[in-house]
């Protein structure tokens, strides 16, 4: 199996575990939901964070998460709707999810500025017997980007504590052997 197909299996196995979580653990991450964060020279994990697997075409779901959360003061209502959005239909079809993974940090977050400086990482993601690692290439993410708001929107829906004004790194799997 070459790298591509490795990474959609992967994909594959993230909405797995997002539906189990979503239906039977109250939308709470996995283990597998979160990734070990490496040096791609290798050595040993330089911290944990969870990450989004997001939708080729996230405007419409991001446009439903930013109406429930303005809809309501009452963040358990963020949640409840939420978690039946995501556990009806969002994960079924694992061929409609970007390759790029995201994550959300706070603007003084030392991990989140060391992995913008570094431009790439490797994650390591296991769950079970179930193992995934990939090198990635990492980006800061523009407000006004799609894959951006929809980070944030899905994030707001789980803490209501959000601040207002976040980091979002995109992560793009390198799959292909002449990536460097």
């Amino acid at each position: 199996m070459d790298k591509a197909e490795q990474y959609q299996s992967f994909i594959a196995w993230q909405c797995r575990l997002r539906k189990m979580s979503m239906r039977e653990q109250g939308g709470r991450p996995s283990p597998g939901m979160s990734a070990g964060v490496y040096s791609i020279a290798g050595g040993e994990e330089q911290s944990r964070m969870n990450f989004l697997i997001v939708r080729k075409n996230p405007s419409e779901r991001t446009a439903e998460f930013r109406h429930i959360v303005r809809k309501t003061p009452d963040p358990s209502q963020w949640i409840k709707n939420g978690l039946r959005i995501l556990a009806e239909l969002h994960y079924h079809e694992t061929d409609q999810f970007q390759s790029e993974l995201t994550a959300l940090f706070s603007l003084e977050s030392q991990l989140g500025y060391a992995l913008v400086k570094a431009q790439q990482c490797r994650l390591k993601f296991a769950e079970g017997s179930i193992e995934h690692e990939f090198e990635f290439d990492v980006r800061s993410l523009n407000q006004d980007e799609e894959l951006f708001q929809a980070t944030y929107w899905h994030n707001q829906l789980f803490n209501a504590a959000l601040p207002g004004k976040v980091r979002v790194l995109g992560f793009r799997p390198r799959l292909q052997a002449g990536d460097a």
